[in-house]
């Protein structure tokens, strides 16, 4: 394995990288020689160069062509991504020269991805044309990750009670209270007073169970006597929890701002139960030490201008 670390740390080159994908999306010799405007021995040269190398066989002969095997399909994997992000780079610096669109990677959480990041997107194409977003959603498990990758450059996500770790720079947005809530025709919506204890005879969609939110949300269904049926579904996809709950008598728990949103639109109602202590801190949260382009400055500004609005706007009794 030391040869293999060796080998790609000090010989392997972008050439490389543009043969192998080139041989796994042509799976030809011949079409790959001519794509790359290079002799057909040349390309099996390079191809057993590389193979020796790495000492590893990375495409295989056979009827249908030239198929990779699975140490090869790996490195192509990643060349694809390597490639991909050199082209990105490309497009960047050359939109720096000339004075065009500046673009920052956003990663969001399903919940914002429906109302907090669509306003932004809003506000920074009327007042910003100069920058432009790239919008990756995911769960914390993932975006924290890319965030030190480099892969994103700000992620808006839940806050945790306890500190990320000193690599992280946070800033809250807004809190937003966890709600109870069924479809719009649900029995549950046309009754007048509500009891916790009424839960207990439907199904639910939770939180998974290693959240702080479904932590919270258990005690509180404890406190009340109501347990986890055994009918329920464990989901952090916003689409896949309001379509369940939308097409089956499930009780779920969203975030008051994501439920507000389908409430309006008809989907869902808002059950009058009081949800207390259930709240999800939505933030910016960034890498300390990465240095932070006037784009990106920008992206944190448009945020707090929609959370200042937003409380200027919030009824008194909210």
């Amino acid at each position: 394995m030391a040869r293999l670390d060796w080998y790609i740390r000090a010989n392997l080159k972008l050439r490389h990288l543009q043969l192998l994908v080139a041989l796994d999306e042509l799976r030809n010799v011949g079409r790959v020689a001519s794509y790359l405007h290079v002799s057909q021995p040349a390309v099996s040269k390079s191809l057993a160069a590389l193979e020796s190398g790495m000492r590893l066989t990375l495409f295989e002969r056979t009827a249908r062509g030239m198929e990779p095997t699975e140490h090869g399909a790996c490195l192509i994997r990643h060349a694809r991504d390597i490639l991909a992000s050199l082209s990105r780079v490309n497009d960047e610096l050359r939109d720096l020269s000339e004075g065009r669109v500046v673009r920052v990677t956003l990663g969001v959480l399903p919940s914002a991805s429906v109302a907090l990041v669509p306003r932004f997107i809003v506000r920074l194409e009327a007042e910003h044309t100069d920058v432009a977003a790239t919008v990756r959603e995911g769960t914390m498990d993932t975006l924290l990750p890319a965030l030190r990758a480099g892969d994103i450059d700000l992620t808006v996500g839940v806050l945790p009670e306890r500190p990320l770790g000193i690599e992280f720079g946070t800033e809250i947005l807004y809190e937003d209270p966890i709600v109870a809530v069924v479809r719009r025709d649900h029995a549950l919506s046309r009754r007048r007073s509500l009891r916790w204890e009424m839960l207990a005879e439907f199904p639910m969609v939770l939180p998974p169970a290693n959240t702080y939110t479904r932590g919270a949300i258990d005690t509180l269904l404890a406190a009340h006597g109501v347990g986890v049926p055994r009918r329920h579904v464990e989901s952090v996809s916003t689409m896949t929890n309001v379509g369940t709950l939308q097409f089956t008598d499930s009780v779920g728990f969203l975030s008051r701002d994501l439920a507000r949103h389908f409430d309006h639109l008809g989907v869902l109602s808002i059950l009058a139960l009081d949800v207390p202590n259930v709240t999800m801190r939505v933030g910016l949260i960034w890498m300390v030490e990465r240095r932070h382009t006037a784009a990106q400055e920008l992206v944190r500004s448009v945020f707090r201008q929609l959370r200042d609005e937003s409380h200027a706007t919030e009824p008194a009794s909210s």
